[in-house]
């Protein structure tokens, strides 16, 4: 009997370092994973035109503004006057004339959206975006989460133009089987 508890209490002293070393392992990962998890998470602010042409399937468009965006559908709306219609009946939205953005100290101005805007920064492509990774807030500004796809070290690139800059949304293309978007944005200056 003393024999086979000091082979147990061999066999705990031995084995601690191992378990403890495992758990502090173990116990370290969620935080590295949430971490990861929240930068991946972080939205990217966008600018959406005040007008927005959506292409039907059947090659008829209708102009005016988005009002809203959902795996369901999409509205768009003029002149108090809204067409809704599901996403299977769309193919393309595309924006363009003017922009409400948010300059460096805060205040909410005008810009027209020139083409000397996209000369001087390159539009990007972010394609196979969830439809639900796009939140629309308002007909101004929507917000995207591009971390389930793209690269950490893109989406950080992305982030940081974001700051001195507003990326505008010129175009939103659709794959409905996968229930996934093309989008195009152009940065432009705050």
């Amino acid at each position: 009997m003393k024999t086979a508890l000091n082979i147990i209490t061999l066999t705990l002293l031995v084995s601690s370092p191992g378990v403890i070393g495992y758990a502090e392992t173990t116990m370290s990962k969620p935080r590295e994973i949430a971490q990861a998890t929240n930068q991946q998470a972080q939205p990217l602010p966008v600018a959406l035109p005040d007008n927005a042409s959506e292409w039907k399937n059947n090659r008829e468009s209708w102009s005016g503004q988005l009002t809203a965006l959902s795996e369901q559908g999409l509205t768009i709306s003029l002149n108090n006057f809204s067409q809704t219609l599901p996403l299977d009946e769309v193919n393309r939205i595309e924006f363009q004339d003017e922009v409400w953005i948010r300059n460096r100290q805060g205040q909410r101005v005008r810009r027209k959206v020139r083409s000397e805007d996209s000369s001087t920064r390159r539009p990007q492509v972010w394609q196979g975006v969830p439809i639900w990774a796009f939140q629309l807030q308002n007909p101004e500004t929507a917000s995207l989460r591009l971390g389930t796809v793209l690269s950490r070290e893109y989406l950080q690139d992305i982030l940081s133009i974001s700051i001195d800059s507003i990326y505008v949304v010129n175009a939103i293309e659709f794959d409905l089987p996968e229930l996934t978007m093309t989008i195009t944005a152009t940065p432009i200056d705050r």
